[in-house]
């Protein structure tokens, strides 16, 4: 076997001790595919690659199927590169294996990493601006664009075969409240029906508000009946609701439109344009119900 490459950086200081006096830490992607996508590392092994299968995944040309991967010993955090062909670099220097430390950068093909310890005050500003630009701020449900990017890679899935469901919720005649309640009773409604929607979830849903009084929810695993069975059951916590402005409870009702991915679909822009379809058509039947594409 041939020893290290003289031109890779060999940067390791191994200090093993006890995991419990060890920090934890996150990988964040600061430049490039998936951006703001992060994962915590614990004490399993952490693998960042192009493969779907990776823990981080970062679909770009440029990254390798299993790039490189994050191991944990006492209290160190350790990179090792898994034979990329466009090498792993830390604060751009290529290595083999390193320690890292908070705040290195990690270059994995075009995309670009952020090594941080938590709690540090790089990592808690970091968690601030991630909010910001991931999280609905009155809600607190995942903004559009970052729903878009989930939907985009469970269709990926959906491609091979999984099930996959997708359910549009939208408030009836939610105009109507703010015109005669004004705006704080409005933004009273949807932080309810965002709880509600929040508390329904099942593993491995995800919801996120699309914008004004419109949700939606994804449904991995799941087929077209469940979906519905899940979206009455939805429909009818929604219509439970009481949510209190100025001491006034008001009743709100959701109309949903439910579809499941068919092998017909080219991209989820018609998986989305048949949902708003379904929640056209429960509209126009007459508002607060279900309706779904059986064909």
């Amino acid at each position: 076997m041939s020893g290290p490459d003289p031109q890779t950086t060999q940067r390791l200081r191994l200090n093993l001790g006890d995991s419990g006096n060890r920090p934890g830490a996150r990988i964040v992607v600061i430049h490039g595919e998936n951006v703001g996508a992060q994962i915590e590392i614990s004490d399993a092994a952490v693998v960042v690659g192009r493969s779907v299968g990776c823990d981080l995944q970062i679909p770009h040309a440029s990254v390798s199927r299993q790039h490189c991967r994050i191991v944990v010993e006492g209290t160190q955090y350790l990179l090792e590169d898994l034979g990329s062909t466009n090498q792993t670099l830390v604060n751009e220097e290529p290595v083999t294996r390193v320690e890292l430390r908070d705040g290195d950068q990690i270059a994995v093909g075009d995309a670009v990493l952020k090594f941080m310890r938590r709690e540090s005050l790089e990592d808690r500003y970091h968690q601030a601006m991630v909010e910001r630009a991931t999280v609905d701020a009155l809600t607190g449900l995942p903004n559009r664009r970052v729903w878009r990017e989930a939907l985009e890679k469970t269709v990926v899935a959906a491609h091979s075969g999984a099930p996959l469901s997708l359910a549009f919720v939208d408030l009836d005649h939610f105009k109507r409240i703010n015109d005669e309640h004004g705006h704080l009773a409005g933004d009273d409604v949807l932080r309810a029906v965002a709880a509600v929607i929040r508390n329904a979830l099942l593993a491995g849903f995800f919801a996120g508000r699309l914008g004004g009084e419109e949700f939606a929810v994804i449904l991995p695993n799941t087929t077209l009946q469940r979906a519905v069975d899940y979206s009455e059951a939805l429909r009818r916590a929604i219509e439970a609701l009481r949510p209190e402005s100025a001491g006034v409870a008001r009743r709100v009702t959701a109309s949903i439109g439910v579809v499941q991915w068919r092998p017909g679909y080219q991209a989820s822009v018609e998986f989305m344009r048949a949902a708003d379809a379904e929640l056209f058509r429960a509209k126009a039947a007459g508002r607060n119900r279900v309706c779904w594409a059986s064909d």
